[in-house]
């Protein structure tokens, strides 16, 4: 079979890539170890939250500010393809400071963002518990983020998986790559279950896996596991409206039902687990925040491990071997980044063209960082 471009991994990055670059006519494989979604993409919360917390602005946060514009776009054009509805939800996000906290501190981070201009505003604690009542008594102010949105991640893979296939997108699940060949000191392909697969380009879009396939080919490019760990729970009434965060957790309410918590961030390699210490940290946490959650039903506790790297930002584009792009390590923002990311690989790929807004995600910089 005659390909165009083979794909690694089968996360929102990979399928993402896919997709795009199978709808402008290419031949496309995607081949992943799992299934479809089965590592940090299922275990996200799917929110699109560039700007709560953000410290500073620069190219990285304009890149997420694009992507999250990208978004509902993307959304309606997925579900028309898929016939799956990935749950845009856009009643935006609270970010909630507690009694006892320094307020101060924990808003700094917003005022540079009104002086740039960008959406926000400030709410009393009356304020707050007039669109959330929920929210604990201890909450003495909030920010609101309206633009900062979420989807049903879980259902945006289901969407994917349907999407790729019916733009004729081969996708091989269960299927481990064990090398990426090179002739001429091209990449030529990969193999895979004993069998060589050829392409004319290949697309490395592994998450945290991406470094183990890189190496053998002489690229020292470290993607860093960063476990999180993650709670859902029922009640018999769905008991906030919108994405609340605080200094120390998120709490995401479902259409079904549920409310998920999360995250931590742990860096113990490639050790997947739910552990008691973190099950602990997230209901506390939850429960300072939206005190009613201490009645609901606990109905799921999983993890994943998030592709980091030494700066948080991912690496996109060229690696240095001819027909090998490399997708990997989003961190906390793969979810988020999905659209953009695509687009600006498959501009690489279609039109040989790298993107001004993706070259400070070049390779180069790791070198840089790790010689400082």
């Amino acid at each position: 079979m005659a390909r165009d471009v083979i794909v690694i991994g089968g996360g929102v990055i990979g399928c993402s890539i896919a997709w795009r670059l199978a709808q402008s006519g290419l031949k496309v494989t995607v081949i992943e170890r799992g299934r479809v979604g089965c590592e940090a993409s299922r275990a996200a919360a799917g929110m699109l939250t560039p700007q709560g917390g953000a410290e500073s602005g620069g190219p990285f946060f304009d890149l997420c500010l694009q992507s999250r514009a990208m978004y509902r776009e993307f959304g309606r054009e997925l579900t028309e393809a898929s016939g799956i509805d990935i749950e845009y939800k856009d009643e935006g996000t609270l970010f909630i400071v507690l009694e006892g906290e320094d307020e101060e501190q924990k808003t700094r981070w917003a005022s540079w963002q009104i002086e740039a201009g960008l959406p926000l505003e400030y709410l009393s604690a009356s304020e707050v518990r007039n669109i959330e009542p929920a929210v604990t008594q201890s909450a003495t102010r909030a920010i609101f983020l309206p633009q900062e949105h979420q989807v049903e991640n879980r259902r945006l893979m289901d969407a994917l998986e349907v999407a790729i296939k019916r733009a004729g997108v081969e996708l091989m699940e269960g299927a481990d790559v064990s090398a990426i060949t090179t002739a001429s000191g091209k990449v030529n392909g990969v193999l895979c279950g004993g069998e060589r697969l050829s392409a004319d380009m290949v697309v490395v879009a592994a998450g945290t896996w991406s470094s183990h396939l890189l190496a053998p080919l002489g690229l020292n490019i470290r993607i860093i596991p960063a476990l999180g760990q993650m709670i859902a729970v029922k009640g018999r009434d769905s008991l906030i409206d919108r994405v609340i965060h605080s200094s120390k957790v998120y709490v995401v309410p479902r259409r079904d039902g549920r409310t998920l918590i999360g995250a931590t961030v742990e860096y113990s390699g490639f050790q997947k687990r739910v552990t008691v210490q973190g099950m602990s940290y997230l209901l506390s946490a939850a429960t300072q925040i939206v005190p009613a959650l201490e009645e609901c039903e606990v109905v799921e506790a999983w993890s994943g491990l998030r592709p980091d790297t030494v700066d948080h930002m991912p690496v996109l584009g060229p690696v240095g071997v001819d027909n090998l792009l490399l997708a990997s390590g989003h961190f906390r923002n793969g979810i988020l980044l999905a659209p953009i990311t695509a687009q600006l690989i498959s501009e690489i790929v279609i039109g040989s063209r790298i993107s001004n807004d993706m070259k400070f995600l070049g390779v180069e910089r790791l070198a840089q960082l790790s010689q400082s």
